[in-house]
């Protein structure tokens, strides 16, 4: 039987009509993906700011309080306590409210001015790995930049105003893309791809499973309804849905968490196009294959979620996972949409740099859908 465009517009209207009956569906599909991409949008701070840090100064010297004023100068950290003795400090340290301990020696500022080797110390709560990685990296940044300066002064008192040049080496760092280090100009996009392959999926998992375990599929079996219209019509209502979603989603990157959008827009509405697609197929076909909701919740939240969280390089680059999970990496659309949409919006590339990860989701979701009409059979049992 040949494919009627008319059945399967027929199709869809129902599914838009069961919509609308269903509020707290409806609600489900529209809302929920909103609610839950401000609080991951939130929820994700990458960036260490205003750190709590514990100063025990020995020196009490004027070089001391220099080093001080370079640690509170910038945003990461905020000098919250200054003690005399060792114990007071660790004991703030122990109880979470101070997260790093600078320690100066006695002789700091005179082991400096005779040209001697001085040891500074730094304690980092490390019950928080992440943080106390950026702690560290933050504080030797510190006392790497304080370290220039002085050795920038000792060559200005030895050979007069040109000894300034005359460093041996002139570190000059050029941050591209992102020079500010805000974390919500990587986090969002992979948020935004995450939730978009939860909801969708979830929903059409959801709406197919429910019509078989309720039994109302039974009309479709008796109708001259193809299971490719069936399929495509069913599925049109959420695709649609999902893609309305992804553009409040984009409105709210730009505007309310200010991602920059520095390539080409088309060409990441049409990839996102793709995306939403392939997402709603994903919960197609694991429907397909189970009679109860309940089922398709479990296996939606189980193939979908999890593994795009952990592998699609969201959090960790996939060229950081081991061979075996990159595997996996590059077999999940996310991994794939989320190099297309941070590479659009924050490097600013064009439609042909990507087109690699586009054909990828193309594919995933040409595959899904004819695997999804392959194994759906239009009889009981």
């Amino acid at each position: 039987m040949t494919f009627s465009v008319r059945r399967f517009k027929a199709v869809a209207q129902k599914e838009f009509l069961e919509l609308r009956r269903n509020p707290l569906f409806f609600l489900m599909t529209v809302l929920a993906p909103l609610i839950l991409f401000f609080l991951f949008a939130y929820g994700f701070p990458l960036d260490a700011k205003n750190i709590p840090m514990g100063v025990l100064d020995l020196d009490k010297s004027a070089l001391s309080r220099t080093l001080l004023d370079k640690f509170e100068a910038g945003k990461a950290f905020r000098i919250k306590q200054t003690a005399g003795d060792y114990a007071s400090l660790e004991k703030e340290l122990s109880l979470g409210r101070i997260r790093a301990i600078l320690a100066i020696p006695a002789d700091f500022s005179r082991n400096l001015k005779r040209g001697l080797p001085v040891t500074l110390q730094i304690l980092v709560d490390g019950s928080y790995p992440n943080r106390a990685n950026l702690v560290s990296g933050y504080a030797e940044a510190t006392i790497f930049s304080f370290r220039t300066e002085i050795l920038r002064d000792f060559f200005i008192k030895a050979f007069g105003s040109a000894g300034a040049a005359d460093l041996p080496i002139d570190l000059s760092v050029s941050v591209w893309y992102n020079p500010s280090f805000r974390s919500e100009d990587f986090i969002i996009p992979g948020i935004i791809a995450i939730i978009m392959m939860f909801f969708p999926p979830l929903v059409s998992a959801i709406s197919l499973a429910k019509e078989k375990e309720t039994g109302s599929i039974l009309n479709m079996y008796c109708s001259s309804v193809t299971k490719t219209e069936y399929l495509l019509g069913k599925m049109t209502p959420y695709v649609l849905i999902s893609y309305v979603n992804f553009l409040i989603f984009l409105l709210c990157a730009l505007f309310i968490f200010e991602v920059p959008l520095r390539g080409d827009l088309p060409a990441l509405l049409i990839v996102s196009a793709f995306y939403t697609a392939t997402a709603v197929a994903m919960g197609l076909s694991i429907a397909v294959c189970v009679n109860t909701q309940i089922a398709a919740i479990l296996i939606t939240a189980m193939v979908t979620l999890t593994p795009s969280f952990l592998y699609s390089g969201f959090m960790v680059p996939v060229s950081s996972i081991g061979e075996e999970g990159r595997l996996l990496a590059y077999g999940l659309p996310a991994t794939h949409y989320i190099d297309v949409a941070r590479k659009i919006m924050v490097k600013g590339v064009g439609f042909a740099e990507v087109k690699l990860s586009v054909l990828a989701l193309v594919g995933f979701c040409v595959g899904l859908y004819a695997i999804s009409i392959a194994w759906f059979k239009k009889r009981l049992g």
